[in-house]
């Protein structure tokens, strides 16, 4: 009697996208830091902003009394990007090891990492955009009020508001990559020289325009530009840190 041994079929590894979407797939395994916290301290905020809206009325005498642009140069919502900045920072600490003992490469978890965080960016951008077309029909909630699209962005059209916070997001979220990729790899010694070094940038930045008596060349630039051409302004820094983060995860060691 003779007997057929089958050989077992080779293992196929998954394609490049599927591993891809896996690692969005491992952000997304523990939803709240990263899709039900920033909404639950957004609301908190703009909550806390209309209470004290509400109180400066009252104490006015009514909205009549009050300039008509009173509420609308707030900064409630600018935290969200400092927010997603240490979510990506947290994101990223937090799945290296995890993603890395499941075989992950460094370059799918990156890969899938920078997708998520764009997705983010346009989710919490459309949330945002959402809420200002509400706050318009609402004339500002009966005040006049720009929470959610204020600053230069109360008379722009619905899209310019996504737009800009589309990019905006996208802006911190890889700054938070670059700065989480230098964690991975160096620690709090890593974390220590981006900051000091984005420090002496920005401050670099100012002492120059003042010393060459540029300020008024800064603000006619400002001025002479709508929001969405400046924060298009801001790809190229944006491109500067996804590169970064990539290029320092590539040699990053987990570590305890």
């Amino acid at each position: 009697m003779t007997s057929t041994l089958t050989a077992p079929a080779p293992s196929v590894a998954p394609a490049a996208p599927h591993r891809i979407w896996n690692v969005v797939r491992m952000h997304v395994a523990n939803p709240f830091p990263t899709l039900v916290m920033p909404w639950l301290v957004t609301l908190a905020i703009f909550g806390l902003n209309l209470a004290i809206e509400l109180m400066v009325v009252r104490a006015a005498g009514g909205v009549d009394n009050l300039d008509e642009n009173a509420f609308q140069y707030n900064g409630g919502i600018s935290w969200i990007a400092i927010f997603m900045l240490i979510t990506a920072v947290q994101a990223m600490n937090l799945t290296f090891r995890f993603a890395l003992g499941f075989s992950v490469t460094r370059r799918d978890f990156y890969l899938g990492s920078s997708l998520y965080f764009a997705m983010l960016s346009v989710l919490y951008a459309t949330g945002i955009t959402v809420m200002a077309a509400v706050e318009r029909a609402t004339d500002g909630w009966g005040m006049h009020a720009a929470f959610f699209a204020p600053w230069g962005l109360v008379n722009q059209p619905l899209a310019a508001v996504w737009a800009v916070f589309v990019l905006g997001l996208l802006l911190f979220f890889f700054l938070g990559v670059a700065a989480a990729t230098l964690w991975v790899r160096w620690k709090a010694y890593g974390l220590y020289a981006f900051f000091l070094t984005l420090a002496v940038i920005v401050v670099g930045f100012g002492w120059l325009v003042t010393a060459t008596d540029n300020w008024s060349a800064v603000w006619d630039y400002l001025s002479g530009h709508s929001a969405v051409q400046l924060a298009a302004g801001t790809l190229p820094f944006t491109l500067i840190c996804a590169v970064a983060g990539f290029l320092f995860l590539r040699r990053a060691t987990p570590r305890a």
